[in-house]
């Protein structure tokens, strides 16, 4: 497996970079991160992952573990392939992926070229593993405002909470079925609301 590559640079396009390794030409789909590394006839070296699907190959490079390992997660969701994952790390940095998911901040996902509502909120749902211990608990959501504040929404936080799942997880769910339902959200019973928070948690392994 390829993890890294040293070469010089050939030439930098807006997301991609040409690198000769010991006379071998390298076409390598870069974050915006990585691009910003290389500079045309300096030696550069790159974090990369080789990705081999029914698509074709492709090589991917990174600035950094933490880039790549962010990518690797990203692209195990459902939907976001590799050229996706590399859409958001040449939008977005990973510090500010980290915040989008920790704020429940859906917007700053749909603003990647080719990430629609679904994807962006399946995203803020499914990358909350990458954030560090106690960060959802101290963290509101998305523009400051609760996610629950309705009177269902409250009795089934506190449902969850007793059938032991976190705080953070509570929350978490409870913003992304928001998202999804829109103004039917206020309308839900508490019956029907824990239902689908349940199912949501099931189906992201919690």
């Amino acid at each position: 497996m390829i993890r890294s590559l040293r070469g010089e640079v050939l030439s930098v396009a807006e997301n991609s970079v040409l690198l000769d390794v010991n006379g071998l030409g390298f076409d390598v789909l870069c974050s915006r991160a990585a691009a910003g590394l290389c500079r045309v006839g300096e030696t550069v070296r790159l974090t990369v992952y080789l990705q081999i699907s029914e698509a074709g190959v492709a090589l991917y490079g990174f600035a950094s573990e933490r880039e790549r390992e962010l990518f690797l997660k990203v692209t195990a969701i459902k939907g976001v392939g590799g050229r996706t994952g590399m859409a958001i790390l040449s939008a977005l940095s990973v510090d500010e992926v980290l915040r989008a998911v920790s704020l429940a901040d859906a917007a700053a996902f749909t603003r990647v070229p080719g990430i629609g509502k679904k994807t962006a909120d399946r995203l803020c749902f499914e990358l909350r593993n990458l954030l560090p211990d106690g960060v959802m608990d101290s963290v509101p959501a998305a523009g400051g405002v609760a996610f629950t504040s309705s009177q269902a929404a409250d009795t089934v936080a506190e449902a969850l909470l007793s059938l032991g799942f976190s705080q953070a997880d509570a929350g978490s769910v409870l913003a992304l079925l928001r998202a999804a339902q829109g103004e039917d959200f206020d309308r839900m019973d508490e019956e029907k609301l824990l239902k689908l928070a349940l199912r949501e948690l099931h189906k992201g392994g919690r």
